[in-house]
């Protein structure tokens, strides 16, 4: 912007070279000043001795360097590579961590480098004194390069085209050292006026400051997006670290899985596991998976060699089936005192204890339990509540609650006397996604084949491992651990507790009040009442815009002036 003697540089070529030698070491040696004067202002602490060192050593600069910088500084050069150096300044704050703990910076960069960081200040860049002195001396150069440029309306657009960027600097500087950004964190019905401060352009917070106004959470809602289940081949290395498989989801495996493909839910299509000669494809899914069971209506003739019965146990987890057989040691009980109020037992012939008790011989041991006794020859139940015994007979359909409990019991679907005529049929019961399921059949190409049943959330076998490869297929959704959408609902009240402002706030929505923005920042999907607002604050923005407006317009009236001209001497 500034202007050079042409006619000077086209007979000397070395003359760019000399101008552009004389910046680089102007500019040399004022980085030199503002980090010996920065250092010693902080190895003082801060104090006014280390004050008055700093304003010694940074008034030496003009003094030693005073006819270099008159000659040079409303040079092109001088002004371009200090505007070179702002852009690499402001790359190297952009690239490297700013205003991180130390024990972070030493992670991330090593004690060595992280050493030679912090003396450069390139952990917080731009508050180092250097940073701010190439944009003093940028300011100083257009202010020098404006004043010599007579002032009159031919040269009002140079004029406002230099001066606006010291605008857009001075909004820059009032908007890094008097704004802010944070977060505020509430819970449902609370109010502050406390908001915790970010250091610099990091989410560490480093300090708290106090608003001119009070804000209260009214009400706060999210949402996740609907689950959307998919086929996963994951490939499974031979490191020695375990890790579940889907990200926290899915079976332990060996080594360190990692997914390969995720393929939608479409039935009969074969798919081919890249690299391998495995073929898989998915036969069927079920939304809700269960079973649908049957038996022969008539079984009075079949022998009770393994007897068992299917109950529909309904308890504060909700409702499932389940099987119990008489003969098979341990699956003939579900001992719970805590939810069901005590055991729930099958036998097929009455055992001894319960033969003593009917004869008014009580076991005192047995009888310190209370026990809910199924007899499948009998068809009878019987309950022995407090040392006391009472029976009814037991029948298919009816709902049965347990001892000292309203709404927690079973329902008997099939009592059988041998289990091998039972038969068992993977259904859904109903479309809504609460119990998913894929039937899946895989084979190697030209063998046989062999069906498995994939489903999510870490259950044991819920993953299918490929015989003699690294791969292993699962069911998993990870689009309902995203968030579809947080709203958020604020009022802004004053010293009386007044409301002067309500509205929603949602992301890409925010709500301005007295040149403070809030916006939806965080959420915890463990505290549903918990919300935090963000909130910046910018007092130079307006400063910015007015400068880019004034540059806007210096800048037309420059061309407009030449075109002028130009239009004159046709």
């Amino acid at each position: 912007m500034a202007e050079t003697n042409t006619s000077s540089s086209s007979k000397n070529p070395d003359y760019q070279t000399r101008g552009f030698k004389r910046a680089t070491y102007l500019l040399a040696a004022m980085v030199t000043f503002t980090l010996l004067a920065q250092t010693v202002y902080e190895w003082f602490g801060g104090s006014w001795v280390g004050a008055l060192a700093s304003v010694a050593i940074l008034a030496a600069y003009p003094a030693l360097f005073f006819k270099s910088l008159k000659r040079t500084v409303d040079t092109p050069y001088f002004a371009t590579l200090s505007l070179l150096c702002i852009a690499v300044g402001t790359a190297v704050g952009t690239f490297i961590s700013q205003n991180a703990p130390a024990d972070v910076f030493i992670q991330r960069y090593g004690e060595s480098a992280s050493k030679a960081l912090w003396f450069f200040h390139f952990d917080d860049v731009f508050h180092s004194w250097w940073y701010v002195g190439f944009f003093a001396l940028l300011a100083g150069s257009l202010l020098k390069t404006s004043w010599k440029k007579k002032f009159n309306r031919e040269n009002l657009g140079f004029h406002l085209a230099h001066l606006s960027p010291i605008l857009i600097l001075l909004g820059f500087w009032v908007d890094y050292f008097y704004g802010f950004r944070g977060i505020i964190k509430l819970e449902t019905g609370q109010s502050t006026n406390i908001a915790r401060v970010y250091r610099g352009n990091t989410n560490y917070v480093g300090d708290s400051t106090a608003l001119p106004f009070r804000i209260r959470l009214d009400h706060f809602e999210f949402e996740k997006h609907d689950p959307d289940y998919r086929i996963q081949v994951w490939k499974n290395d031979t490191g020695p670290h375990a890790q579940p498989a889907a990200d926290g989801h899915g079976q332990q495996m060996g080594g360190t899985p990692e997914i390969v493909a995720s393929m939608p839910l479409k039935e009969a299509r074969i798919r081919h596991i890249y690299g391998t000669d495995v073929y898989f494809r998915l036969n069927e899914f079920f939304p809700n998976f269960t079973f649908e069971y049957t038996y022969p209506e008539v079984n009075d003739t079949v022998e009770a060699k393994d007897p068992g019965v299917l109950l529909n146990l309904k308890t504060p987890f909700g409702q499932a089936d389940v099987n119990l057989f008489s003969n098979r040691p341990g699956r003939n009980t579900i001992a719970d005192e805590q939810h069901m109020g005590g055991w729930l037992e099958f036998y097929w012939e009455a055992p001894e204890n319960l033969n003593r008790a009917l004869k008014g011989q009580v076991d005192a041991e047995w009888a310190e339990v209370n026990r809910t006794i199924l007899i499948g020859a009998e068809e009878q139940i019987y309950y022995l509540v407090d040392g006391q015994l009472s029976n009814e007979p037991l029948q298919a359909g009816k709902f049965y609650t347990f001892p000292n409990r309203k709404e927690i019991g079973f329902t008997m679907k099939y009592l059988y006397p041998d289990a091998a005529y039972l038969l068992s049929t993977p259904t859904s019961d109903g479309d809504e996604l609460l119990n998913p399921v894929a039937k899946v059949e895989v084979w190697h190409k030209g063998g046989t084949s062999q069906e498995a049943f994939l489903y999510p959330g870490g259950r044991r076998g819920g993953v299918f491992q490929v015989d003699g490869t690294e791969y292993f297929l699962a069911l998993e959704s990870f689009k309902d651990m995203e968030t579809k959408y947080y709203r958020s609902e604020v009022s802004v009240l004053d010293d009386n507790e007044e409301v002067v402002k309500s509205r929603p706030i949602v992301v890409n929505e925010p709500m301005l009040h007295r040149g403070y923005r809030f916006y939806q920042s965080d959420y915890n999907p463990e505290n549903p009442s918990y919300s935090g607002i963000g909130i910046s604050h910018e007092p130079g923005l307006y400063i910015i815009y007015f400068g880019f407006t004034v540059l806007v317009i210096g800048c037309a009236l420059m061309f407009y002036g030449r075109y002028r001209k130009v239009e004159g001497l046709v």
